[in-house]
């Protein structure tokens, strides 16, 4: 080719306004390690919560995962293609969005999943969808929705009995002297307590009524901000740990393998959704456009607390670092990036106001990955090269 047949080739339309492709090496090793190492983090933080049994179903998930993808590339040609690290991160995901009450045949049967279906249709640098991520789904669905669960008290923690538990009717992270000797208390979840108290606010959110029962749940039913911080209530293994999440979402950005930016507009759309959407479901129903921005008509100091309990307590921290930071996740192209980071963000606060039994912001980005490709189609990036 000479290079005036170059220039025209260049020059063309389609290369003018075909998005870019990006020649990634998504099944490198080092990639799948660094967010391996990252997740770390946080599962470490819910063995630390919910002790032993939780680190059983990491095991067994991990390592149901690794014997399927074992027997899979010694017996079948395509399972030649599959890779450790691959599957190993895609079951330790799934193991993070498990929830603390899974039983652990279960996590195993989950685990030989994420392996069967990453040999059909999951392969490295081919995913439509995060094969870990779908079948949390569907595990989430199974176990049910968390309404309350037990933590190990603080001076029993990673080694204590989850077993050995004791009830409490509003929250408290005690020692063991303060519940009888005692490893644990169970208590409310904090989405299940804020999902009933804003079904009874939305109603009259400006009301006397809302104000007493939205003082009742911050002041005796929902975690302190500091312990909320740390992770210490009922919840998926590795989203609990807040604290673990924001430095695993520091070291991949240290690494590039997440974008800040990305993070950071995440979560800031879903602070507007949040913001913005109806309290409730029941609100929504019953009011619908009039229920829009239901947080307006809270007490300031209440409105911010919300937001707080509602970012931490929910998975919006945990996706906006693991699942952004995973290849294949967003769109190529810049302004399609930022449309799907907006849709994923108001549908991820849509999702936990109208209380799902499922992680909504994992769910949100579920639903949208495999319409990334449509994104860059419809907003693609504008070639670098001047006319």
């Amino acid at each position: 080719m000479t290079t005036s047949d170059a220039a025209v080739v260049v020059a063309s339309p389609g290369a003018r306004h075909r998005a870019p492709f990006l020649l990634w090496p998504v099944a490198r090793r080092e990639f799948y390690q660094a967010i391996m190492i990252a997740l770390i983090l946080p599962l470490a933080w819910g063995v630390s919560i919910f002790g032993v049994h939780a680190l059983l179903i990491i095991v067994m998930a991990v390592a149901a995962a690794a014997a399927a993808q074992g027997a899979l590339r010694r017996f079948t040609s395509r399972g030649k293609l599959m890779t450790f690290n691959h599957t190993i991160t895609s079951a330790m995901l799934l193991s993070a969005l498990a929830p603390e009450t899974c039983p652990i045949w279960l996590a195993g049967i989950a685990g030989i999943a994420v392996a069967l279906l990453i040999w059909l249709a999951g392969l490295p640098g081919r995913q439509r969808v995060h094969v870990g991520l779908l079948v949390a789904i569907f595990l989430s669905l199974a176990v049910g929705r968390i309404s309350q669960g037990p933590i190990l008290v603080q001076d029993a923690l990673v080694v204590g009995n989850l077993r050995l538990t004791t009830p409490l009717q509003h929250y408290r992270w005690p020692r063991r002297a303060a519940v009888r000797g005692r490893d644990a208390v169970t208590v409310p979840a904090p989405d299940h307590v804020l999902a009933k108290t804003l079904r009874i606010v939305s109603d009259r959110p400006q009301g006397t009524k809302a104000r007493s029962m939205l003082d009742i749940a911050f002041g005796t039913l929902l975690p302190p901000p500091a312990e909320l911080f740390l992770g210490a209530m009922p919840g998926r293994i590795g989203v609990v740990g807040v604290l673990g999440i924001i430095l695993a979402g520091l070291i991949l950005a240290y690494r590039n393998i997440l974008n800040p930016a990305a993070w950071g507009m995440f979560i800031l759309f879903v602070l507007v959704g949040l913001i913005f959407a109806p309290l409730s479901a029941h609100s929504m129903h019953h009011q619908f456009w009039q229920s829009l921005g239901g947080i307006w008509y809270l007490p300031p100091e209440r409105a911010i607390d919300l937001l707080f309990v509602e970012i931490c307590s929910g998975d919006f921290l945990f996706a906006s670092v693991f699942l952004l930071a995973l290849p294949g996740t967003l769109p190529l192209s810049p302004r399609s990036r930022w449309v799907f980071l907006l849709a994923a963000g108001f549908l991820a606060a849509l999702f936990s106001r109208i209380a799902l039994p499922l992680p909504p912001a994992s769910t949100a980005i579920l639903m949208l990955q495999p319409l990334a490709p449509w994104f860059d189609s419809i907003l693609p990036r504008r070639s670098w090269i001047k006319f």
